[in-house]
């Protein structure tokens, strides 16, 4: 045997174990985040000044709110429709409690101008109501109703906001907004009953 034929022939590469081999580290990555990555992500994306800001606003606008629902429940005293608007003026006082305790969990402030600003429109909405005459029958009345279900409608838009935002921090709990969403809806609802039920008593000849 010559020498050729006694040295050992070489084993083919393995080419998944062969180490030589050069693997791209951007192929090797999981592309998805770990636990708590996305959220932390989303945080930092989030603008905070501007949702501050977004959530003052309409907080001062529900201190005036209040107001609106008290003085329209003075205007169908002496009616069912009265502890309607009661209960309509308590429930928007626990909504209002419910965004001053989330601005304060997300760490923001009320600046003191504007608290002083919601003060004065408290007191503007029971002073110098939209239906200073507070009859059941005139044009006015109508429009003291309409105010209602735009405020409510207001809120409703801010907790949707609020809601498609929680998709993109860790800070808002969705289904707490699409709740409190859903409470918005149903006051809306409440108003509007209460709005056809007295149509008659403005525009079709009823009486108070």
């Amino acid at each position: 045997m010559n020498a050729s034929e006694q040295r050992p022939q070489s084993r083919p590469t393995d080419p998944v174990s062969d180490a030589s081999i050069n693997v791209d580290p951007d192929l090797s990555a999981d592309p998805t985040p770990v636990s708590g990555e996305r959220g932390a992500a989303g945080d930092s994306a989030l603008d905070r000044e501007t949702l501050e800001d977004y959530l003052n606003q309409h907080l001062l606008g529900s201190r005036s709110g209040v107001k609106m629902f008290r003085t329209a429940a003075d205007t169908w005293e002496g009616t069912p429709y009265a502890q309607r608007l009661v209960k309509l003026a308590e429930d928007v006082a626990a909504d209002q409690q419910s965004l001053e305790e989330l601005i304060a969990r997300l760490g923001m402030k009320t600046p003191a101008l504007q608290e002083a600003a919601g003060q004065v429109a408290e007191v503007a909405g029971r002073l110098n109501p939209v239906n200073l005459t507070r009859s059941k029958g005139n044009g006015w009345t109508q429009v003291e109703l309409d105010l209602l279900q735009g405020a409510l409608q207001a809120k409703a838009a801010m907790w949707d906001v609020l809601a498609e935002l929680a998709d993109h921090t860790s800070e808002l709990d969705r289904a707490e907004m699409e709740r409190l969403y859903k409470v918005a809806q149903d006051q809306q609802a409440e108003v509007q009953k209460i709005s056809e039920e007295t149509l008659s008593t403005r525009f079709l000849g009823g009486t108070d």
